[in-house]
């Protein structure tokens, strides 16, 4: 079986996308089946050198994405096509959000005698149809050309199921993470920020744009009835058009001092596992990949009602799931967490092995080869 997915990712890092790829590449490899990625750009030598180790070869498409949302998705059509004639492969699925380029291109196969198996697999949010758009969308468009759907959560596929897309033809594959044990000394973080080793951090990851809401987290924060003896700080991933509003913030609720602003970082996983807390107030996600991590690095979360927000955590065990605006629950929540040691450590065995049983890499990327050699008829 050969297997061909289009995705406009730039490979500049070995990210959780790029680890499912590899490890998809491990169960290609071993059931002798042939992967080919397509990428909007090379992959950089650590991601090359991982891919090819699994006989994972790739193309890419020029021009197709520039990063940073800046997308050229109808310059996507006619390099595919070329890469479908050449390739020829039993399945070709796409990943990423753009549903009219990818049908013209299924459908300009299909014309041309193609028996390729189309699949789409979900990239962003899905959101719930009403009135019209249960009928005439994007995504229903796809449904007449493609074989088959999959939904990185439980919700993702109720909204497409909502859109009239039959039940048999939608299958949920989670987003997952690799396994990942922290390479540094413990106390490096708190040594590099200046903070006493007793100190209670709580790490939020973002861009800082206002789907995110990280002026929320701030507030929560500054909120928290932490313990006299207790410092708390706040550790922000992330950069964005926001920056300077997030530091305004900080300096009227008068924060600033407990606030570090690390920027963007490739050690997120390292960082997250010096973590005691994480804080997630987005507005709209999918399945999320940081929160996955966190759940990984054995750490309670706290998030907001969106996406695969209660799918992933289970409010009470591994962390606490808030409606979306509910300000006083989340400060709430961290201020126990911040204050109970012992339930932090408790709830976040319980995230980790939630992980290990549902967000592990090598589970989905088995079930997203047994679905392509299913849809090959193997």
């Amino acid at each position: 079986m050969k297997t061909v997915i289009f995705c406009n990712l730039i490979p500049n890092k070995l990210g959780a996308y790029e680890a499912l790829l590899v490890a998809l590449g491990e169960e290609f490899h071993g059931a002798g089946d042939q992967l080919v990625v397509v990428f909007a750009r090379d992959p950089i030598p650590e991601v090359a050198s991982e891919l090819q180790q699994r006989d994972v070869t790739w193309r890419t498409i020029k021009g197709w994405s520039e990063g940073a949302g800046r997308e050229h998705p109808w310059g996507f059509c006619g390099p595919a096509l070329k890469i479908l004639r050449a390739e020829r492969p039993d399945v070709a699925a796409v990943h990423f959000g753009n549903e009219l380029p990818s049908a013209a291109v299924a459908l300009r196969d299909r014309l041309a005698g193609g028996r390729t198996r189309w699949v789409w697999e979900q990239d962003q949010q899905i959101r719930d149809p009403s009135g019209p758009s249960r009928y005439l969308s994007r995504l229903k468009a796809l449904d007449f050309v493609f074989d088959h759907f999959i939904a990185v959560y439980e919700g993702g596929k109720a909204s497409l199921l909502r859109r009239g897309i039959a039940d048999r033809k939608v299958s949920v594959v989670y987003n997952a993470i690799r396994d990942h044990q922290p390479e540094r000394e413990t106390g490096w973080l708190r040594t590099e920020l200046g903070l006493p080793h007793d100190a209670v951090l709580i790490a939020n990851v973002g861009w800082h744009i206002p789907r995110k809401r990280i002026d929320f987290a701030l507030r929560a924060f500054s909120r928290i009835d932490a313990p006299s003896d207790r410092i708390c700080a706040f550790v922000q991933i992330g950069e964005g058009p926001e920056s300077d509003a997030l530091n305004a913030v900080c300096a009227e609720l008068d924060i600033a001092a407990r606030v570090h602003f690390l920027g963007l970082r490739n050690d997120v996983r390292e960082i997250l596992a010096e973590c005691d807390i994480f804080l997630h107030t987005s507005l709209a996600e999918t399945c999320t990949y940081v929160t996955s991590e966190s759940m990984c690095a054995g750490i309670p979360a706290v998030v907001t009602e969106a996406g695969a927000a209660r799918e992933q955590i289970v409010d009470g065990e591994t962390g606490y799931v808030t409606a979306v605006d509910d300000e006083d629950r989340v400060v709430k929540c961290l201020s126990e967490l911040v204050a109970d040691a012992e339930k932090r450590n408790d709830m976040g065995r319980r995230a980790r092995e939630r992980w290990k049983n549902r967000y592990r890499v090598e589970i989905s990327a088995r079930k997203y080869h047994e679905l392509y050699a299913g849809l090959a008829g193997r």
